[in-house]
């Protein structure tokens, strides 16, 4: 496969990355959800149910945080917002009022998993790049068994923030938590293979893909045209 074509195929993997997220909420979280992030500048998912518990993924459970959750120091509610102005005026309004409806939210109730991610999701989107990453790493620790935010972090740190090995540290660190998303595997290893120039890794990506998924055709196909 040319590079063009790979740098096209790990996009697609990463919409993959997205929608399994979210099938694995949806199939888990029956309570109200936070509602969605209107942002053109997003390339991540991470809405999730406003609740704390229940399953997230096929080896993971919303539920199973940090044994001691008073040491964990939570991100800044009082962070100023403010979208990218590029953004029409109508999306700059709304994604206002998601941010301050989640922070209000929060406020009342901290375990709502899904409004943290959501802060996550506006303040990535805003270009607030470590101000997203002080909620996934928050999240990451309390509920250590959901992948989203190991996943947002690796998109984060890899392809916005241009620190290669935490965003392969934190894919790699999701893997486990999601292991059935084939495309999680994929955009891992287009990362390891365009951008780090690593053909070694990502062999061993796709091939722990496989393990993990035996005769799926789409991570074979990306193995057999490794170049």
């Amino acid at each position: 496969m040319d590079p063009k074509a790979q740098k096209w195929y790990g996009i697609v993997a990463a919409a993959v990355v997205v929608i399994a997220a979210l099938g694995w909420y949806f199939a888990a979280h029956h309570k109200a959800s936070a509602p969605s992030v209107s942002n053109s500048t997003a390339t991540t998912t991470s809405t999730t149910s406003a609740s704390g518990g229940g399953n997230a993924g096929p080896n993971s459970s919303v539920g199973s945080a940090v044994p001691d959750q008073s040491t964990l120091q939570k991100p800044d509610l009082n962070r100023p917002y403010k979208p990218l102005s590029t953004l029409p005026q109508s999306v700059q309004d709304n994604n206002k009022k998601l941010y301050a409806t989640a922070v209000q939210q929060l406020k009342i109730d901290p375990n709502g998993i899904a409004y943290w991610l959501q802060l996550a999701q506006l303040r990535k989107g805003a270009n607030d790049f470590s101000g997203a990453a002080e909620v996934w790493i928050y999240v990451t620790k309390r509920w250590p068994n959901d992948p989203i935010a190991f996943e947002n972090l690796g998109d984060l740190y890899a392809n916005y923030m241009h620190e290669a090995a935490l965003g392969v540290e934190y894919w790699q660190k999701a893997l486990p938590l999601d292991a059935k998303n084939i495309g999680l595997y994929i955009n891992l290893a287009t990362y390891q293979d365009i951008n780090m120039h690593d053909k070694a890794a990502a062999q061993a990506t796709l091939e722990a893909g496989l393990k993990a998924n035996p005769g799926n055709t789409d991570l074979q196909y990306a193995l057999d045209h490794l170049q």
